[in-house]
């Protein structure tokens, strides 16, 4: 088992630069201890991640990955990461020169962004407890999306959506104690989840084929 110790900028993404030996017929495995440029441990909490390794593009190219490692974190939030190959596997592997990478993707977080400012139509006042409004546009807008209108009715869900008259439709519990007056100001939002991947180690693989078979 080797163990390094890599620095990784989440600012630039570049990867760092790691060249490894596999020996065919052995167990592999290689530790990655990750920190940020300030030191700091870089904390893998909630993350996954992946790594293949591939020939050589100088030296006959597949298509396919040749072998998929096994990823590990041995403390996330010390920053260790693991790669790891079976004996079999490495067995299995051609003698020569290999690239690999190693991937990780990051804990998925929410994102709300507003995707339309309107307002309610002129003649249309919403009496109390209406659950149906018409609005001067509803461009963009979709069911699950939140609406809020003026200060009586603050990110409710929108359950249906009519273009052709600009009305929307909120949910029945969801519904506003007083009137609200045509021009009063609208705002539909939507909430995303999104990850990051990075491609955090590159570098080449020699495998050095094995001689003798596992001992029994």
């Amino acid at each position: 088992m080797a163990n390094q110790n890599i620095t990784f900028d989440i600012e630039s993404g570049t990867p760092y630069e790691s060249n490894l030996t596999i020996n065919g017929g052995a167990n592999f495995s290689n530790i990655f201890t990750v920190k940020k440029p300030n030191s700091q441990a870089f904390d893998f909490t909630d993350y996954s991640g992946s790594s293949q390794m591939t020939k050589s593009v100088a030296i006959g190219a597949t298509d396919s990955p040749d072998a998929t490692f096994s990823v590990g974190f041995t403390s996330a939030i010390g920053g260790k990461l693991e790669i790891s190959l079976g004996s079999t596997a490495t067995r299995s592997l051609e003698a020569g020169r290999y690239v690999y990478d190693v991937l990780v993707n990051s804990a998925s977080s929410t994102n709300t962004t507003n995707v339309l400012d309107t307002a309610i139509s002129v003649g249309n006042t919403a009496g109390i407890g209406t659950t149906a409004f018409t609005f001067i546009k509803v461009t963009n807008v979709a069911v699950g999306d939140s609406v809020t209108i003026g200060d009586k009715l603050s990110e409710v869900p929108v359950v249906s959506v009519a273009t052709t008259n600009n009305r929307i439709t909120v949910g029945t519990a969801f519904t506003s104690s007083s009137q609200i007056l045509p021009g009063t100001a609208v705002t539909f939002s939507r909430v995303s989840t999104a990850s990051t991947i990075y491609r955090i180690v590159q570098g080449s693989i020699i495998v050095k084929a094995g001689i003798s078979s596992a001992p029994s």
